[in-house]
């Protein structure tokens, strides 16, 4: 697994903090496209399951929220706490009108902490795959330890049996970049750290396809 992480399978010639740089800036400028053209998801089931294992008046973190909508909307109307980080500040001016109601970081997850044992659930939907792949084992190991006993967590990855970096020159006009280990690595950094994992399966939306993947803290 370690060469996976480490060994450049990539179209981009980036460093991890290059590749943070483009993601970032690329977000700022289509924040408003991007909301409006990708707010909706087909695959509402994955969430939805989700949702249902977060106890009562639970708390609930979205990693790379976006606009809000619809996984902070979802949270929000069914009575959880919500909070939400993203590193592009345009998404997050949309998400405040989207959802007054969350509270909103603006930072770099691979750099930000949260107390431990701070939320229910976590959930990351399409934003992961903008991480790169080194940082990854770190960043399943802080969601670990953010999510109180019996959390559970869900996100959404590249279904792509190795890995890669790759780029793309017009994603809604910007320069965008992705990163992630191959689907199997991702099941077993997380069991690494401690996750029991409830499901993981392959759901095409539209023209994509992406693995998502419910684990639970023991």
């Amino acid at each position: 697994m370690e060469e996976s992480l480490l060994t450049p399978d990539s179209n981009t010639n980036l460093g991890p903090d290059e590749h943070a740089a483009v993601v970032k800036k690329g977000y700022d400028k289509i924040a408003t496209a991007y909301n409006e053209k990708r707010g909706i998801f087909d695959n509402m089931k994955e969430i939805e399951e989700f949702l249902s294992l977060v106890p009562d008046n639970g708390t609930v973190l979205d990693v790379g929220c976006g606009g809000g909508v619809p996984v902070l909307k979802m949270v929000i109307e069914r009575g959880f706490s919500a909070t939400g980080i993203d590193f592009s500040k345009g998404m997050l001016e949309i998400a405040e009108k989207n959802v007054p109601e969350a509270e909103l970081v603006h930072g770099d997850v691979t750099k930000k902490d949260f107390p431990n044992e701070s939320f229910d659930g976590i959930i990351s939907t399409y934003a992961i795959i903008h991480i790169h792949r080194r940082f990854h084992p770190a960043l399943y190991s802080k969601v670990y330890r953010w999510l109180k006993p019996g959390g559970v967590l869900l996100i959404s990855t590249a279904s792509d049996e190795t890995a890669m970096d790759y780029a793309a020159e017009d994603y809604f006009g910007e320069k965008m970049v992705w990163s992630h280990p191959g689907a199997n690595d991702v099941l077993q950094i997380m069991r690494d750290v401690g996750f029991k994992i409830v499901f993981h399966r392959t759901v095409t939306s539209g023209d994509e396809t992406h693995l998502w993947i419910l684990a639970k803290k023991a």
